[in-house]
């Protein structure tokens, strides 16, 4: 007999008060079942370090920017479990940084260019038209001493060798995309001249090509300037493809001909002159 009141022993119901109690975490998808430590992006990581490198070229900063906007996806979906959010951030705002600081150096270096042969290619292309319309009275007044003093039988010399080689002339660089072209196809032959003072290389196009032209002038900056303010040249080379000069007025600013005696022979020359004056003091009575 079972009195009322009484509670009646089930087995199937023993954990049942314990199993109520507990809450479920199948239904939550936000509650993580296994707690993992976080790690931090590979991907942030990298980003900030090209985006930081990038300082010095600029290119590894291309790669850098992807790289932070693919990080900070993988961070967020990652639900805690990886980290690096600050530093996918930090990578992605200093290469942009980078990338926007080497945009405004190449374009403004790129725009002095320009201007540079804007001006010194301006009078490079009077002479050498001048020169092969045969009017080299015009040529010489844009000139400084000592090519104002050239004379028609240096013209015509000048003439007749570089267009026998490059062809006429044809035109300085239009642009900034074909002054670039220009240089890359001469830069091999502007080593010889660097820090050279007063050597100005630019690019010109005759009609075998690039060649490089050599703007000779006053490294002082004192000398006579011309119609445009830039400093009259003293000299003006032409160099082939082949490393070969034609330059006018024909000196010693020359890299092929330096102008100048080689100092074993100025030494072995002066000896000699001492020694046949000896022998001529010794000797007065005899003859040649």
């Amino acid at each position: 007999m079972i009195r009322a009141g009484a509670v009646v022993y089930n087995p199937k119901n023993r954990y049942a008060g314990r199993m109520s109690e507990q809450p479920s975490t199948y239904g939550n998808p936000d509650v993580q079942l296994y707690q993992e430590p976080e790690r931090t992006s590979i991907l942030a990581i990298l980003s900030l370090v090209f985006g930081v490198i990038g300082c010095c070229g600029g290119v590894t900063s291309i790669l850098g920017i992807p790289m932070a906007v693919l990080a900070m996806f993988g961070i967020s979906r990652s639900k805690g479990r990886v980290g690096g959010m600050g530093l996918a951030i930090g990578g992605l705002v200093v290469g942009l940084l980078t990338i926007a600081l080497w945009i405004g150096i190449f374009f403004g270096l790129g725009g002095m260019m320009k201007v540079a042969i804007t001006q010194f290619g301006a009078t490079t292309e009077a002479i050498l038209t001048d020169v092969q319309n045969g009017d080299f009275e015009a040529a010489r007044k844009n000139f400084a001493t000592p090519g104002d003093q050239t004379s028609d039988d240096e013209f015509i010399s000048f003439a007749a060798a570089y267009t026998t080689d490059l062809g006429q002339y044809v035109s300085m660089p239009d642009g900034f995309g074909e002054l670039v072209n220009g240089y890359m196809a001469v830069g091999p032959l502007i080593q010889p001249y660097q820090n050279r003072q007063g050597f100005v290389p630019m690019p010109a196009q005759f009609d075998t090509g690039w060649v490089l032209v050599i703007y000779v002038m006053d490294p002082s900056g004192q000398g006579p300037v011309g119609t445009n303010g830039m400093p009259l040249p003293e000299q003006l080379i032409l160099v082939g493809p082949d490393g070969t000069e034609y330059m006018v007025p024909a000196g010693a600013n020359s890299v092929a001909n330096p102008g100048s005696v080689p100092d074993s022979d100025a030494d072995s020359a002066t000896p000699e002159g001492e020694n046949a004056e000896e022998e001529v003091m010794e000797n007065p009575e005899e003859g040649p």
